[in-house]
C-alpha cells in the first residue's frame, strides 16, 4: 500500500509543478509597467550586529518617508536605492544618513538623520532632521503590546524627522512637485 501511495505521488508533484511553470509567466504579464522615478532615495543606517536589520531599518525609513511625502502633498513616484544601485543623472536624488533611531533612557522615540538633495540644479546640504515622540508603556515589560507601542512610538518619531525634512527640500526650491506646507 506504501509503495503504490508513494508511486503515485510523483506524477502529482509533477503535475503541480508542470500547472506553476505554465501560470507563472501569464502571472507576470497582468503586472503593471513600473511607472519612472521623480525622486530617488538612497538611506544609509549605521552598521549593526544583525545582518539583515540595516535593510529593514533602511526600508522602514524609506516607507515613512513616502508616506509623510504624499500627506504633504508630493505626488511625484519614489524609488529607494541602495549604495551599489545606479543613480539615474537627471532625477534628483535625497540621501538620509541615519544618526540615531531609538527609545532613549527618559523613554522619548527618537530619530536623528542628516540629509542632502542632489538634482540637476545642483547640490544642497539640508542639515538635520529630528523628530521626538513620548513613550508611554502600558502594561507588562516583555509583552507583544509593548512591542507595538515602542514601534508606534519610534514610528511617531520617524514621522515628525521627516516632516522637518520634506520642509527643509521645500525651502531650498530645487525640486519640482514639492509644495510648501504651513
Amino acid at each position: 500500500m506504501k509503495t503504490t501511495l508513494a508511486f503515485l505521488r510523483f506524477p502529482m508533484v509533477m503535475a503541480a509543478f508542470a500547472a506553476l511553470v505554465v501560470l507563472a509567466p501569464a502571472a507576470d504579464d497582468k503586472k503593471p509597467a513600473a511607472q519612472p522615478a521623480d525622486l530617488q532615495v538612497i538611506v544609509d543606517v549605521p552598521p549593526t550586529w544583525r545582518p539583515f536589520l540595516e535593510e529593514d531599518i533602511a526600508e522602514a525609513l524609506f516607507y515613512r518617508l513616502k508616506d509623510v511625502f504624499r500627506q504633504r502633498g508630493y505626488k511625484g513616484e519614489m524609488a529607494q536605492l541602495t549604495t551599489f544601485d545606479a543613480e539615474a543623472n537627471h532625477v534628483p536624488t535625497l540621501r538620509l544618513n541615519l544618526t540615531e533611531w531609538r527609545v532613549d533612557r527618559t523613554g522619548n522615540a527618537q530619530c536623528t538623520l542628516t540629509a542632502s538633495l542632489k538634482t540637476a540644479a545642483g547640490e544642497k546640504n539640508l542639515g538635520l532632521a529630528s523628530g521626538t515622540a513620548l513613550f508611554w508603556p502600558q502594561g507588562n515589560r516583555w509583552g507583544l503590546h509593548r512591542q507595538m507601542e515602542t514601534a508606534e512610538a519610534l514610528e511617531d518619531a520617524a514621522d515628525s524627522a521627516m516632516r522637518d525634512l520634506y520642509n527643509a527640500v521645500a525651502q531650498t526650491g530645487l525640486m519640482a512637485g514639492i509644495p510648501t506646507k504651513q
